[in-house]
């Protein structure tokens, strides 16, 4: 019985704090999305978050390097031996 009892509670709580993270609000206005993209043309293509990038991969930068500003969309190209997205 006590053993019926205290998975029933474990379970019980389980499901609410799954139910009170599910309503939380994190507080911030930016979209997921908006960290994963780079702030200039060299960071789009380059280490540290980038590093598997090659010439010809795809790539995204913000034009004013904010997160308000417009996303450029681009490929990787070797210029003088470094990546840069254009």
């Amino acid at each position: 019985m006590l053993f019926k009892a205290t998975l029933a509670s474990a379970a019980t709580l389980l499901f609410a704090a799954q139910a009170m993270g599910a309503t939380m609000n994190t507080g911030s206005d930016l979209d997921a999305r908006a960290v994963l993209v780079a702030t200039d043309k060299v960071s789009a293509c380059n280490c540290p978050n980038n590093c598997s990038h090659k010439a010809g991969s795809s790539c995204k930068y913000r034009k004013d390097g904010t997160n308000g500003s417009p996303t450029i969309k681009g490929k990787c190209s070797d210029i003088n031996g470094k990546l840069v997205c254009e």
